[in-house]
């Protein structure tokens, strides 16, 4: 179901005068050369190659410069960790040149901006209904992650508010329904200002509605009434949006919202305080795939998400500025990264899970992580 949202809104020379002056301008000159090629680098990372609706253009990133990450912007602490050690081990840089939401990337990614590598925390978002011509056929699921609500101390100081974690921790320690309808019932009250991101830009919008119409279908009397909490949140006029749920995520410190529907990775890595929800409702289980595929959110009419475990993907866009690297920085992840992403509380998947449309052909090196049993093929992506 789709859901209105409301919008929160840089010695003299010997040689005598001449020479001098020679000399100065010939700095001058090299100076400004180094400021100009600076310059268009930074224009290169920043200005997306399709200029208009009938003229484009391709600029090739030499591999001298850095890998160009985009990354879910509620990974941003992961890929950070990723980049570092992979310079440690290679000497080869890696920048993250775009944070946003997943949807947002992989509009940006299909638009022609230049790009290496992309980290998803959406299965929708590296198929091919959104890279288009940049879909490379395949994808890595590394890890599982999910959902929760963040806080602060300085969002929760209202009555309202400490009437929501009050119902939480009774529902925490007790794992009754009728607790965690309390809580739910709290939560969409219009009393506290709950954040959800736009769900077409971020994932974590549409799973923030079907986290909503979960706990409707397991808290309020089952598929019938899938739609309590979430009508309840728009009747009570209690979201609050915003282009992505790290958008919001200074609102929350603020306490201009109080709650705010995030992943647990980026909520505890990002020092805010979590409200871990039960395996019910979380999306956190491949296991519960099943009982989470009830319910569903029209994203865009062409877009319609069905609930489902949340996981983190990587791959190589068709025209990375430098596919080997690219592909060399894919095969460090997936051998490291259960190490490397530890602290983040994730579910890894040992070994991670390739997904390979028929008719693509992945590289070789990912071919070789398959032979070696540290990647593990499941099937086609799309």
């Amino acid at each position: 179901m789709n859901h209105m949202v409301k919008l929160l809104g840089g010695s003299r020379s010997s040689f005598g005068k001449s020479s001098g002056i020679a000399t100065i301008v010939v700095a001058l000159v090299v100076v400004v050369i180094i400021l100009a090629a600076s310059l268009g680098y930074v224009a290169l990372i920043k200005t997306s190659t399709a200029t208009s609706a009938t003229t484009t253009t391709t600029t090739s990133v030499p591999s001298a410069y850095p890998l160009l990450l985009y990354s879910a912007d509620s990974q941003v602490n992961e890929s950070s960790v990723l980049e570092s050690a992979f310079h440690a081990s290679t000497n080869i840089s890696v920048v993250t040149a775009e944070e946003a939401g997943s949807g947002a990337d992989a509009a940006l990614i299909a638009a022609g901006d230049p790009v290496s590598i992309f980290l998803s925390i959406s299965h929708s978002s590296v198929e091919n209904s959104s890279l288009g011509s940049e879909y490379p056929g395949w994808a890595i699921a590394l890890a599982g992650d999910q959902f929760g609500i963040a806080y602060t101390s300085t969002s929760t100081t209202t009555t309202a508010a400490k009437a929501v974690l009050t119902a939480y921790n009774t529902a925490s320690a007790s794992n009754s329904t009728s607790a965690w309808y309390d809580f739910f019932n709290n939560l969409t009250s219009g009393a506290v200002k709950v954040g959800i991101a736009d769900p077409v830009t971020d994932p974590a919008g549409y799973r923030g509605w079907l986290t909503l119409e979960l706990a409707g279908i397991a808290y309020d009397s089952g598929v019938a009434n899938e739609q309590y909490f979430a009508n309840r949140m728009l009747t009570n006029d209690a979201n609050v949006t915003g282009a992505s749920a790290a958008a919001l995520v200074p609102a929350l410190e603020t306490g201009a919202i109080n709650f705010l529907f995030y992943y647990k990775s980026a909520i505890t890595s990002g020092g805010l305080d979590l409200i871990q929800l039960a395996n019910p409702v979380n999306l956190g289980l491949v296991a519960d795939n099943t009982w989470y595929g009830q319910a569903s959110y029209t994203v865009t009419p062409t877009d319609i998400e069905t609930a489902s475990a949340i996981r983190i993907w990587i791959t190589v866009p068709k025209d990375s500025t430098d596919p080997t690297a690219s592909v060399n920085f894919v095969v460090f992840v997936v051998e490291n990264y259960a190490t490397l992403l530890k602290p983040f509380q994730l579910l890894d998947f040992t070994p991670a899970q390739l997904y390979n449309d028929t008719g693509y052909t992945v590289p070789t090196p990912i071919a070789a992580l398959l032979s070696s049993g540290t990647l593990v093929d499941d099937g086609a992506l799309s």
